[in-house]
């Protein structure tokens, strides 16, 4: 049954080990596992959240995250301004909702409308929209002016909640 696996080379185990340890240290952007934890950061935090939500396989998602997400987090310019999170909404990524319940990614996707991956919510801890959500992607030309615009108004608006 496993007569297959013993053929593989060595250097082909090393290969397999590397590859799963890259996509886990590019994985900067904390996943949200539990909204009664993911409410206690914002209010902690004081911040708006950049929550990004996507899909395993999504390709554009990936884009996102490698050529904007990631080096904005990297940079520190938004470390106290905005908070990055991402949901994966397949029906098989399970989330802790605000009682405890397992419920399913694609319902939390459900519940607040988002059916086209990536979408970007910038919203607060009562999971209020702060901004205009990014919907896909129609052109990369301009994708890191939107996503500047949008944490500003986003922040500007947290900021003018709490006070």
């Amino acid at each position: 049954m496993f007569s297959g696996l013993t053929q593989i080379k060595p250097f082909a185990y090393v290969l397999l080990l590397l590859c799963s340890f890259s996509v886990v240290a590019d994985t900067k952007i904390q996943t949200v596992k539990d909204l009664r934890e993911f409410k206690r950061q914002i209010e902690e935090s004081g911040l708006p959240v950049l929550l990004l939500f996507t899909t395993e396989d999504c390709e554009y998602c990936e884009a996102i995250r490698k050529n904007y997400l990631l080096p904005m987090i990297d940079s520190g310019d938004y470390a106290s301004r905005i908070l990055f999170r991402q949901i994966y909404m397949e029906y098989f990524s399970y989330i802790r909702d605000e009682q405890g319940k397992l419920i399913s990614g694609d319902s939390i996707a459900l519940k607040y409308n988002v059916d086209v991956t990536p979408t970007i919510l910038f919203v607060n801890s009562d999971w209020q929209e702060l901004s205009d959500r990014i919907v896909g992607i129609n052109s990369l030309d301009y994708f890191d002016k939107l996503l500047s615009t949008s944490i500003s108004r986003a922040q500007s608006k947290m900021l003018k909640e709490n006070n």
